[in-house]
C-alpha cells in the first residue's frame, strides 16, 4: 500500500500503526531547500522541486501546491510587491465599492497572474509522483480573497452595512475559488483545499459563517468533487470552535484544526470527519525538537481510537521552522 493509498484508508476510517503526518508546508519548503522565496512564488518548477525534495527529506505524507494570499487578487489585476525572501503583498486594493464587481475582469487559471505557474507545479509534482502521495492543491477560501480585493476592514463594514451586496462579493470570491480549485485537479493535483484564514471566529461570528460562507463552501466542495477530487479538505485557521458543529455540513472529509481549538473538543465533532491537527505553528521556531516530539505525541495520545486522524500544523508552519523540529515532527507520528 503505496501513501496515496494509505491516506485513502485513513479517510474510510482504517487505522495503522504510524499515525498519517502532514504539516503544512507551503513556502518554508523554499527555506528548507535554500531557494529564495520569490524564485518559489514565482516559477512553478521551482516549486514543485521544492515541495518534493522537502517531502523526501523530512519524509512527511503530502506534497502543496499553493503559492501565497495574493494569487488571487494578483490575477484579477491587483499589483504585487515580491520580497526577496519573505511573502508578497498587495500595492492596493482594487474593489473600493460593491459595484465595481462587473467591472473586474473573468478569470482564466490557465493565463492569468501566478495562477499558471502554480498548475505547471501540479503537473511537474504528477509527473514526478504519479499515484503514489497525495498532492494537494490548496485555494484561497471566499473570505479571504475578498479581504484581499477590497480590504478586511471595509469587507466588514459591508457586512454590517449591507448584507446583501457582502453576500455578492461573498458569490463572486467563492466562484473564484471553484474556477481556480478545479483548473488545479485538471493539472494534476487529487485533491483542492480551501484555506480561509479571515473566516477565522476571532473575526466573524458562527451566524455569519452559517449564513454566508457555509452554502458557498458546501458548493464549491460539491464541484471539486464532480471535478474528480479525491477528497475535500477545509483549512480554517485560528478560533473555530463554534464552527465546529456545522463543518460536517461543509461537504468535506478533512476539518484542520488550529491550536487554539482543542483537539479533544474537534475530536467531538467530526465523528465522520478527518480531523488535521493541531500543533501550534509558532512551536517550529520557539521549541526544542524535544518539545515538538513530546507534543506530537500528546496529539497521538488525545487522539487514541479515533482512526480518522492526521497529525498536522494547526495552519502553514513559518518560514523560518528549525529543520530538526519538522524532523521531531515526523518523528513523533512515527513514535520514534
Amino acid at each position: 500500500m503505496n501513501r496515496l493509498q494509505r491516506f485513502m484508508a485513513v479517510l474510510k476510517g482504517n487505522s495503522f500503526q504510524d499515525t498519517l503526518c502532514m504539516p503544512l508546508v507551503f513556502g518554508g519548503a523554499a527555506f528548507l531547500t535554500d531557494v529564495k522565496l520569490r524564485q518559489y512564488l514565482q516559477n512553478g518548477e521551482v516549486l514543485g522541486q521544492c515541495q518534493l525534495n522537502s517531502q523526501q527529506r523530512f519524509d512527511y505524507d503530502a506534497v502543496f501546491v499553493y503559492g501565497d494570499n495574493c494569487v488571487e487578487a494578483e490575477a484579477l489585476g491587483a499589483k504585487v510587491y515580491f520580497p526577496e525572501n519573505a511573502y508578497p503583498y498587495l500595492k492596493e486594493y482594487i474593489l473600493e465599492d460593491p459595484g465595481q464587481l462587473r467591472e473586474l475582469p473573468v478569470i482564466d487559471p490557465r493565463q492569468d497572474g501566478r495562477m499558471p505557474e502554480l498548475l505547471r507545479a501540479a503537473e511537474y509534482l504528477r509527473t514526478e509522483l504519479g499515484d503514489h502521495l497525495p498532492i494537494v492543491g490548496v485555494v484561497l477560501g471566499p473570505m479571504s480573497i475578498a479581504s484581499q480585493l477590497m480590504g478586511l476592514e471595509r469587507l466588514l463594514y459591508l457586512l454590517l452595512d449591507s448584507p446583501c451586496e457582502f453576500e455578492n462579493v461573498i458569490k463572486y470570491t467563492s466562484e473564484i475559488s471553484q474556477k481556480f480549485g478545479m483548473s488545479l485537479l485538471a493539472h494534476g493535483v487529487h485533491m483542492t483545499a480551501v484555506i480561509d484564514p479571515s473566516a477565522s471566529e476571532s473575526i466573524i461570528p458562527g451566524e455569519v459563517f452559517v449564513r454566508y460562507l457555509l452554502p458557498h463552501l458546501r458548493e464549491t466542495f460539491a464541484h471539486f468533487r464532480e471535478a474528480g477530487a479525491l477528497a475535500c479538505w477545509l483549512m480554517i485557521t485560528g478560533n473555530t470552535q463554534g464552527f465546529l458543529p456545522y463543518y460536517g455540513q461543509c461537504g468535506i472529509e478533512i476539518a484542520s484544526i488550529d491550536y487554539e481549538v482543542p483537539l479533544t473538543e474537534a475530536l467531538k465533532w467530526g465523528e465522520n470527519l478527518t480531523i488535521a491537527g493541531n500543533i501550534k505553528p509558532y512551536s517550529f521556531i520557539n521549541k526544542s525538537s524535544k518539545d515538538i516530539f513530546c507534543r506530537s505525541q500528546e496529539l497521538i495520545h488525545q487522539a487514541m481510537g479515533r482512526k480518522r486522524f492526521i497529525l498536522s500544523s494547526g495552519c502553514e508552519i513559518p518560514l523560518d521552522s528549525k529543520p530538526e523540529n519538522l524532523a521531531a515532527f515526523v518523528r513523533g507520528a512515527k513514535g520514534r
